[in-house]
């Protein structure tokens, strides 16, 4: 009989690989992608940083073949960020040899813009109407897509480029917001560039979103910076870095949030027509 062939798991993304004979030294990666990963974690947060664990998820069943590799890939991505989707991953997590994947999302970026689809059509709208003022819309609108990213912090890589996946949902998405400047006295062309602005600013408070949920590092890393920092006088003449080490994104980050919105709606709601197109000015409404 031949040598018995163990399995293990990829300590960076979780999926199975031989580890062969068990001469020489042991494979601790799927892959140099994997690995390089790896490394660049140990030397971004030091080697006390522990890998990411993926869980066990169940493979899907029934259903559209496509719809549930798309559901099962949001899965991945929520349990281990974006890292931990990748075709492979995916066909080992569906049971599903790779061949067969392909034959229903022909490449990760496919996958990846479905993915932003399916959240983008299940997080919104809202059961409940949106309000009769503009400004009102355009809290609810921005929230939930806020509270997207609060959800699938994932999200924002996909959508935060410039070249977005543009599907219904997405597209919807934009429609909604677009279509409240312009009933606040925007002209379309400037309802579009008031709403990348907002958008904007959504997507770069969600920078701060914690990515990975499990990482303990945050902690230790903002107590050693305050540390330094204070030890090295650079507070004394900075109250605002006195005020900082009392708050924290993980407690603060929806009131930063809330606070930011309130302004550059003020800035933006005040006249629209100084921007240049707006209705007030063209005297569409005459």
């Amino acid at each position: 009989m031949g040598a018995a062939v163990l399995t293990v798991r990829c300590v960076e993304c979780g999926a199975d690989l031989p580890t062969g004979s068990g001469r020489g030294r042991p494979r601790r990666y799927c892959s140099r992608r994997c690995q390089a990963r790896a490394y660049r974690r140990r030397r971004e947060h030091g080697p006390a940083t522990v890998p990411r664990h993926i869980p066990d998820l169940p493979a899907p069943t029934g259903g559209d073949p496509r719809d549930r590799l798309v559901g099962l890939a949001v899965e991945l991505a929520d349990a281990g960020g974006l890292d931990a989707v990748s075709m492979r991953a995916l066909a080992q997590r569906a049971a599903m040899p790779a061949h067969a994947v392909y034959r229903h999302v022909r490449n990760r970026a496919e996958l990846l813009g479905a993915m932003a689809e399916r959240i983008t059509a299940t997080s919104t709208p809202r059961a409940a109407p949106l309000p009769r003022e503009p400004r009102q819309q355009l809290e609810r609108l921005a929230g939930d897509e806020w509270a997207m990213y609060r959800r699938h912090p994932w999200l924002l890589a996909v959508l935060a480029t410039d070249r977005p996946p543009i599907g219904p949902a997405v597209l919807a998405m934009v429609d909604r917001v677009v279509a409240a400047f312009t009933s606040a006295g925007f002209d379309p062309a400037e309802a579009f560039r008031a709403y990348l602005v907002l958008s904007g600013y959504i997507q770069g408070m969600a920078l701060l979103i914690r990515r990975d949920r499990a990482d303990t590092t945050y902690p230790a890393w903002s107590s050693a910076t305050r540390s330094r920092l204070e030890r090295t006088g650079r507070t004394r003449t900075r109250p605002w870095l006195a005020a900082a080490g009392r708050t924290s994104p993980d407690t603060d980050l929806d009131t930063w949030f809330r606070f930011g919105l309130g302004g550059l709606l003020d800035g933006l709601l005040t006249d629209p027509a100084r921007y240049g197109g707006g209705r007030a000015q063209t005297g569409e409404d005459h």
